[in-house]
């Protein structure tokens, strides 16, 4: 073979292999959405999103930029606001726990948790550094009974449809009965007057009914990797120290390395014995638990909002940060917190993927998304650049044959083209 095409041969294995490693940048959105408005950050904004690729690297976010600066403010692009991103696990609605407020009527209480019996459940961790399950456990009333409490005389009451956050349904003047009928996540159920259910603070009560019984023993779970069966963690909890019908959560040491990993955890009871027991919470039928994972927050990337690119023609300001990894088929969050001067920010009625919402310390009625673009750097294999040229090559035949004739006219030329020069470099390379 000659010189030229143990050349040529090279330049192509060159070129291939740089193709085969070559990276690309890709966009959550191919573009950013219309604005509807915007709200002004003097606090903190967060905007969770669904990130379907690897290597997240930046953030692009419209803004609007002041046009004159006060006599004790620092011209800066980002007023010294800060940038941080996080992962969003709590958002992952691929769990069991989808809604932390529902009870639905197809779930149940599995019966009480004895010695002797024991609760197995397997799942995919979808993201690195696990650090706990949370279960809901019923006490069968061992935090209060039921009958008549006594609201505190310093302060009126606030009823709520559902605990913590629930939509307000009464306010009750203080010092007042208030007939109790059980609690959840803490909070004291009562019914009110005209019959409906609602929950008050337990805080707000001077007296209580009695508890109905006092459970006693442990709640013991064990974590191992579901490949080989090895025990990781194990984490231990007093049923004294539940409240009926909540949420609680075995923590144990952070697992970095959980991402795509697959588990077992086991729960039982110990020391515990019949009517002094506690229930978990799932699927009677089949014997499953309702559960979510529990993943430390981690500080992922933290950039300073001055330290951006910004375009004057899209008016917006993009922050860069190294690659995070993994971030592949993950929810994110990102913080945005204002410095010494407020930020105003773009939002739109178009949630970004994922489809929830901003929440904004400053402004908390908005139910939109923050106007913003997320810029990954991937790996892209040389399967999926062929795939992609080939994918372009049918839509253009399909969509124009006559300029696809032209194209394939033009690479047929091409190819005979170097067909023929490889010809004549062999015809000239053979001995006379």
């Amino acid at each position: 073979m000659s010189i030229g095409r143990w050349g040529s041969l090279c330049v192509l294995c060159i070129l291939a292999t740089s193709l085969a490693a070559c990276r690309t940048p890709l966009a959550l959105v191919p573009s950013l959405p219309e604005s509807t408005s915007t709200l002004t950050v003097r606090t903190r904004l967060e905007q969770p999103f669904y990130s379907s690729a690897d290597g997240l690297a930046a953030v692009e976010l419209r803004m609007n930029l002041p046009s004159s600066f006060g006599p004790e403010e620092r011209p800066s692009l980002g007023g010294g606001g800060v940038l941080r991103v996080f992962y969003a696990p709590e958002q992952d609605p691929r769990y069991p726990d989808t809604d932390f407020y529902a009870w639905p009527e197809s779930q149940g209480w599995l019966g009480e948790l004895l010695p002797g019996r024991l609760i197995e459940q397997a799942f995919l961790s979808r993201y690195p550094y696990l650090d706990g399950i949370t279960v809901r456990v019923g006490t069968y009333g061992a935090d209060v009974g039921r009958g008549t409490g006594r609201l505190r005389t310093d302060v009126s009451a606030i009823v709520r449809e559902a605990p913590i956050a629930g939509r307000e349904l009464a306010a009750l003047p203080g010092g007042g009965a208030v007939e109790v009928i059980g609690s959840r996540e803490g909070w004291i159920r009562v019914r009110l007057p005209d019959g409906r259910i609602g929950y008050i603070d337990r805080a707000l009560f001077a007296e209580l009914p009695p508890p109905t019984r006092e459970n006693t023993g442990l709640l013991v779970l064990r974590l191992y990797r579901a490949g080989d069966g090895e025990l990781l963690r194990e984490a231990r909890l007093d049923v004294r120290t539940l409240s009926d019908e909540s949420h609680v959560t075995f923590r144990f040491t952070p697992i970095p390395d959980s991402y795509r990993v697959e588990y077992r955890f086991t729960v039982e009871a110990v020391g515990s014995a019949p009517g002094r027991a506690v229930t978990l919470w799932g699927n009677p039928s089949t014997g499953e638990l309702v559960y979510r994972p529990s993943y430390a927050s981690v500080v992922l990337a933290e950039v300073s909002l001055d330290s951006g690119r910004w375009s004057g023609v899209q008016n917006t300001l993009e922050v860069r940060f190294p690659p995070i990894r993994p971030t592949r088929d993950t929810y994110l969050r990102f913080v945005i917190e204002a410095g010494e001067r407020p930020l105003v920010v773009h939002w739109s009625m178009v949630r970004p993927p994922g489809n929830l919402p901003l929440s904004s310390q400053d402004d908390p009625g908005i139910w939109g998304g923050v106007v913003f673009n997320a810029r990954y750097l991937d790996d892209v294999p040389m399967a999926t650049l062929f795939r992609a040229g080939v994918g372009r090559a049918v839509r253009l035949f399909l969509n124009d044959p006559p300029l696809a004739a032209v194209y394939a006219l033009i690479l047929a030329s091409i190819a005979l083209l170097v067909g023929w020069s490889w010809r004549s470099r062999g015809r000239r390379a053979l001995p006379s």
